[in-house]
């Protein structure tokens, strides 16, 4: 919104260049240095002045290049870019569906009832809703991409481009439908007598597969976009060609790897189950499209810590580009080494089946659970290794990614937030990582800490979505500039709020922890009361916490959304918080 200010001024062509002059001293806050290398005559019309800018790399966060100092009667200068209203759209629908799951699942528990198709269809679901932050992401990548191209006035110089802004709502609203009908078709599967799966609707899997295609296009035309966006020319002569970001960069790669690998499985899957009509037939394990299909099933697990590196890229990024600084050269190296490190990953994930001619077999009694069993346990070793490797390697390279957001304690209250998410979500990672390793290495069963380990990732998913969130929130807030000539920020309640969610969301991660590694998580409510009165107690205790801290991050995150779409330039000042 940089001059838009200045435009108002236009409107008083009477006006003398001293009177002018005074004017922007005052509302910028005496940024406007009075020099007459600041105006630049236009014709014969009215003195049109316009901020002279520093020759600055990335704007997005800086204070003067985003300053709306409107009078409130005039709302177009006040409007919420269309980001905005697709960050919040998507995580409305994401957190949604994981606050139905968990009253379902806590209703079914408490009923001790084994007939679930609804939770079992909401877990299944679980799928639909992964591409939520990748989403976000690819939001952000691009309005932060066209705020650094246009140097804070995108809207002047008609960036993104109209295609890509068209293909905004199509992609969230294609993602709302093709979340909905994900569920309908999951729990029409999963309705049976007896759990014996019923045949797969056709007419809900086709309406699905045509959401999913529309979800798969419009994001297709996003990262077009997005790659192809260029700087305008009149910018391109005054301060040279400006390449593209590395942290966008690296961001866009991810997104780009991610939606290739999903859009494959759902390909894979939609084929297997629309046009072959088997699902988990154990006779389809012969067949070499389900042998694919379970490929890539392996091939979208190696994909879990993309959206959590993409969200650190673009915090790393809007870090530096907010202090106006160069970004350090190892920081730089271990964002290009991690993207390059997960490609390496998917691309012997699914390599490793072929090269060792593995074959399916399904788990005893459980057809929808497959593994692949080779007779070349040498070479299945060594690609193993050069995964582990592989992965201890990036996870080095995301410790000093981390260790720089944490070194920013100048920086706003955001980077902390974020960066406490990314080390939740890596840690319990990590420690599931290790403890599936060390599970096929000594053949051992510790079934409870693995799944223990797998409640603890089930918490931390929302992580990645949390933290878009909270950027999106200060990014928007940074567009305002207050009546004090400061840059906006989040409301006071609302950067309350974030931290109540980042701090619910440690204490529900240590509650999961100590209730399977601690009192050894019972299996269901009739394994609880045969156990003692202390340990029933802590159990009651321990889950009463876990469910009310859970009600608590929902309750924030809702109460963020609502901070996106009330926050003005009157207040943006961010009083009143009380943890910062």
């Amino acid at each position: 919104m940089t001059g838009r200010i200045l435009c108002l001024l236009l409107t008083l062509p009477s006006a003398s260049p001293e009177h002018l002059q005074a004017a922007l001293d005052e509302g910028l806050g005496g940024c406007f240095d009075g020099e007459a290398t600041c105006l630049l005559q236009r014709g014969a019309e009215a003195l049109k002045p316009r901020v002279a800018k520093a020759p600055v790399r990335q704007v997005l966060l800086d204070v003067d290049s985003h300053a709306d100092t409107a009078p409130p009667g005039d709302e177009s200068l006040h409007s919420v870019r269309p980001s905005v209203y697709a960050v919040a759209a998507v995580a409305v629908t994401y957190f949604v569906v994981y606050a139905i799951l968990a009253v379902v699942h806590s209703f079914n528990q408490a009923q001790d009832t084994s007939d679930r198709p609804l939770e079992k269809a909401l877990e299944s679901a679980v799928m639909g809703v992964c591409f939520a932050p990748m989403l976000c992401v690819l939001f952000l990548c691009v309005y932060k991409r066209a705020d650094s191209l246009a140097e804070g006035e995108p809207a002047k110089y008609d960036l993104p481009p109209a295609y890509v802004q068209n293909a905004l709502p199509v992609c969230v609203v294609s993602f709302a439908v093709q979340m909905a009908l994900y569920v309908i078709r999951e729990w029409t599967i999963n309705k049976a007598t007896k759990g014996a799966a019923l045949p797969v609707p056709s007419f809900w899997n086709t309406l699905f597969n045509f959401a999913m295609l529309a979800m798969y296009a419009a994001a297709g035309f996003i990262i077009l976009g997005l790659i192809s966006m260029v700087q305008p020319a009149e910018l391109v002569q005054a301060e040279g060609p400006l390449e593209i970001s590395t942290g966008i960069f690296c961001s866009n790669c991810l997104v780009v790897l991610y939606f290739a690998v999903y859009a494959a499985l759902h390909i894979a899957k939609s084929v297997d189950i629309w046009h072959l009509s088997r699902g988990n037939d154990p006779e389809s394990l012969e067949d070499p499209f389900r042998y694919v299909m379970e490929v890539l099933k392996i091939a979208a697990s190696t994909m879990q810590l993309a959206p959590m590196l993409a969200s650190i890229f673009i915090a790393v990024q809007l870090t530096v580009d907010g202090a106006n600084e160069v970004l350090p050269g190892l920081v730089e190296t271990c964002m290009y080494l991690c993207s390059f490190l997960l490609l390496l990953q998917v691309a012997v994930a699914i390599i490793t089946p072929f090269a060792t001619k593995a074959e399916l077999q399904a788990a005893p009694g459980r057809p929808d659970i497959v593994d692949f069993i080779t007779d070349r346990p040498r070479l299945f070793m060594l690609l193993s290794i050069v995964r582990a490797v592989s992965m201890c390697t990036m996870y080095i390279g995301i410790c000093v990614v981390c260790s720089y957001l944490w070194r920013q304690t100048d920086e706003p209250v955001w980077v902390i937030l974020v960066t406490h998410l990314a080390t939740y979500y890596f840690l319990v990672y990590l420690l599931l990582w290790l403890a599936v390793t060390v599970r096929l290495i000594s053949d051992a069963g510790r079934s409870v800490n693995l799944r223990t380990l797998t409640t603890a990732k089930d918490a931390v998913a929302v992580c990645p979505m949390l933290a878009v969130l909270f950027m999106e929130s200060w990014v928007k807030a940074s567009t305002f500039k207050t009546e004090t000539g400061k840059s906006g920020q989040p409301q006071g309640y609302a950067q309350d709020y974030m931290f109540v969610a980042t701090y619910a969301l440690l204490l529900q991660l240590v509650l999961c922890l100590a209730n399977g590694l601690v009192f050894t998580l019972p299996q269901d409510s009739k394994v609880m009361r045969s156990c003692g009165t202390w340990i029933r107690a802590g159990l009651a205790t321990i889950s009463a916490g876990f469910y009310l801290s859970m009600v608590t991050v929902y309750t924030c995150t809702l109460m963020v959304l609502v901070s996106l779409f009330t926050n003005s330039p009157k207040a943006a000042t961010g009083t009143g918080a009380w943890f910062y």
